[in-house]
Parts: structure tokens; sequence; C-alpha cells
């Protein structure tokens, strides 16, 4: 019970340290979080004209190649976000200080769990995948070199 409740301090701790450093601010990680829900969600429900509003506009060749690869064969029943990391780098030639809010790209990893099944076959299979996701501006884009590589 105590070595639990060391836990849970440690841990909002360092999400409130994270929060004071500027490393992710809470309404980004909030619009984050929206955003892949709503993404996933679409995807699964096969909206992809929706889904496309999610999509980096430098990546969106390769969503056109996997919807087009998929829109018909690829069933996911379900997904699962198992954890999201996210990473702050600093444009080069601030000299080593904090940059502005508008001179940080932010971007973040999403780990996500799939179940799917793909025509011909109706078995039900689970794979995980480890998303990229950017910030352009103050929106949040999927930004994965391989759209549906998990899918195979």
């Amino acid at each position: 019970m105590k070595g639990a409740l060391f836990s849970i301090l440690l841990l909002a701790l360092i999400a409130g340290c994270g929060g004071a450093s500027g490393i992710i601010q809470k309404d980004e990680q909030e619009s984050l979080t929206k955003s892949t829900d709503l993404y996933y969600k679409l995807i699964m429900w096969k909206y992809y004209e929706k889904a496309a509003q999610f999509v980096d506009p430098e990546k969106y060749a390769e969503y056109e190649a996997f919807v087009s690869a998929n829109e018909k064969d690829l069933n996911i029943t379900g997904y699962e976000v198992k954890e999201i990391t996210y990473v702050v780098e600093e444009v080069p030639g601030t000299g080593g200080e904090k940059p502005d809010a508008g001179s940080e790209k932010a971007e973040a990893e999403v780990r996500v769990v799939f179940t799917y099944y793909k025509y011909p076959s109706v078995s039900e299979k689970s794979v995980t995948s480890v998303d990229t996701w950017v910030t352009k501006g103050k929106k949040w884009y999927l930004s994965s070199p391989d759209f549906g590589g998990v899918f195979k």
C-alpha cells in the first residue's frame, strides 16, 4: 500500500514538473488526446475523408495510398491508445535558451493497439502501431512514414 501511494505521488510530481518546465502545455496534451482519439475512431468507422484532416499535408500521398489499398478489405474492430510520449525540440540558433512558443516544434509518439480483420480472412488479429504526431501551428497532425503498415 505504501509503495503504491509513493508511486502515485511520484507520478503526480513528475507530471506536474513537466507542465511547469514548459515541456508540453496541458492544452497541447488535451488537443493531442482529442485529435488521436477522433482520428482513430474515424479510421475505424471508415470515414477516411474526415480522417484526412488529421494527416500531415506532407504525408497526404502516403495516406491516400493506404486508403486506396485498404478501404474495401480492412475492418478495424477496436483500438486502444496505450502510451503517448512527448518530445519538444529546440530550433537551431536559439543559443541554448528556451525557445519562444512560436519556435518550438512539438512531436509525440502514440502507441496504439488495433484489433482488426482483413478480407478474405475473418480471423481477428491484434497489432501495435507507433504513430508520429507533429504540431503545425496549433494543430496536431499524423506524420507517420508508413500509414497502415501494421495491417499487412
